[in-house]
Order: C-alpha cells, then structure tokens, then sequence
C-alpha cells in the first residue's frame, strides 16, 4: 500500500519506502537543489485549485443495507444516484467553475501535472478573483435557488430515495417510509449524531431503519439553503517541491522551469 498520494508533491522523500527517488547524499547536490527550489520561488508557486460544497448528491444500493432477502422483490436493482440539482443548476455552478479556472492563462501561468503554476506577482490579483467567484456562487444560490427552492429539491432527492426502497420491497414489510418533514428532520439527524449511528449499526429489524438509513445516506447534504452556502469552499493552496527534482538541473529563467515539468 503506497504511503504517499502519486497525485502530489512529497516535500521529505526519505520518509517514504515506496517513492521511486533517488536521494540527495552530498552537501554539494543539496545546496544545487536548494538553490533552485529559492529561484523557484522567486518567479512563482504552485497553486492548488479546489471546490468543496457544490455537488451534492447520495446513491442507494441494496448491498450496503441489512434487509433481510425474504422482504425484498429482487436481489440487485443497480445503484441510481440521486442529484441535488436539475441540470440548469448544475450547468450554472459548472459555469461559475469555468470562470474561476479562467483566471489562469498563458500570461500569469502555465499549467503542470502538479497544478498551475502561478507567477509570484499575479498572486495578489489571484486572491481577489477567488474570493470574488466564491461570492459569485453565493449570489447565484440565492437569485436561482433561494431557500423555498432548495427545500423542494431536498424533499424531492429524499422522496426519490423513498419510492426507489419501496420498490425493491415486498408489500408486507415492517419498515416506515414517511413523506418529507424539516422537523422531523433535523430530530433524527440529531439522533444520529447524538448516538454515532453508522449503517452497520443500525438494527434492520427496526421499522425506522430504513428512514435512519436513508438519513445516514443524505447526511452530508444541508438541509436548508444557508447552511449548503456556508458550506461552499474555494480553496487555494500554495504546494511546495521536494529537493529531489531540483538536483539535476538548473533554473535561471521561466523557460527552465517549465522545460523541468515538461519532462516529469
């Protein structure tokens, strides 16, 4: 089992077995390589995008629940996923995602397997874009979602999620399957967190246990549209580069350190 995601940049190499890197052993390599990584610096860093909070979506699969097989119709019934948002919400927030990449182009950056890497004086005007689009999304949840409407979509992603165990039931089950109720809720998220339930804890001979399942499932998605907004995260991290890819090569100028990433 790799100890290291391959996906990023591993800062000390020697902590790990499984890194095909070779080490730096002399002084002399060392004080190259990190004379390189200060020139780095100097012209910019690496930037890692990400947004946290904007999809929301859960799947249901008879294989993760205890149902004892006497009461269902059928044995597999696939795996459908259930979305938050229609399409037109989902275009609108792809759109907003689209226009904060935007910022990074030809002139300010170039982009690497490592992320973009971003020229140390667009990143004051990097942090102003940001925080600008994250303010953007915010308005578009409020002008094209608003609370009413995002109550609905949640009733409706829960409701969804109601009818499909339904019908993967036989007609003499045990189990409650009630309608949509904010109060109801938030009551058995409260339960839930109160005790630490997991879906392994849950007793499938109870007849909430469908509707504690269901909860568990839907867990990670707000129930009211103020909480979905605070949730919302574009974050912007700066990356650093291990020594290793710095031993061999020299950097003078921006077209030595993209020739470098060229290469990896």
């Amino acid at each position: 089992m790799k100890l290291y995601n391959p996906n990023q940049i591993v800062l000390f190499p020697d902590l790990f077995d499984d890194i095909p890197l070779p080490s730096i052993t002399t002084l002399p390599d060392f004080d190259h390589a990190l004379s390189n990584f200060v020139k780095l610096a100097d012209f910019g860093a690496f930037i890692d995008l990400n947004f946290s909070g904007l999809e929301k979506s859960y799947s249901l699969k008879l294989s993760d629940l205890k149902i004892p097989a006497g009461l269902l119709t059928a044995t597999d019934n696939g795996s459908p996923v259930f979305q938050l948002f229609p399409l037109k919400i989902h275009k609108g927030l792809k759109r907003l995602k689209y226009e904060t990449r935007a910022f990074f182009t030809k002139r300010n950056s170039f982009r690497t397997h490592f992320g973009y890497f971003l020229l140390r004086q667009y990143f004051h005007r990097w942090d102003v874009h940001r925080k600008d689009m994250q303010a953007a999304i915010i308005r578009f949840v409020n002008d094209e979602i608003g609370p009413d409407a995002y109550q609905r979509y949640f009733e409706k992603i829960w409701l969804s999620g109601c009818h499909w165990l339904a019908a993967q039931l036989q007609a003499s089950h045990p189990y409650e399957l009630p309608g949509f109720n904010l109060p109801h809720q938030q009551t058995i998220r409260n339960e839930i967190l109160t005790t630490e339930a997991t879906l392994s804890s849950l007793d499938p001979e109870s007849p909430n246990y469908l509707v504690l399942a269901l909860a568990l499932k839907t867990l990670h998605i707000p129930l009211r549209c103020e909480d979905y907004q605070g949730g919302i995260v574009i974050s912007s991290t700066f990356k650093t580069i291990h020594l290793e890819y710095l031993k061999d090569t020299t950097i003078e100028t921006l077209d030595d350190i993209k020739a470098l990433f060229e290469k990896q």
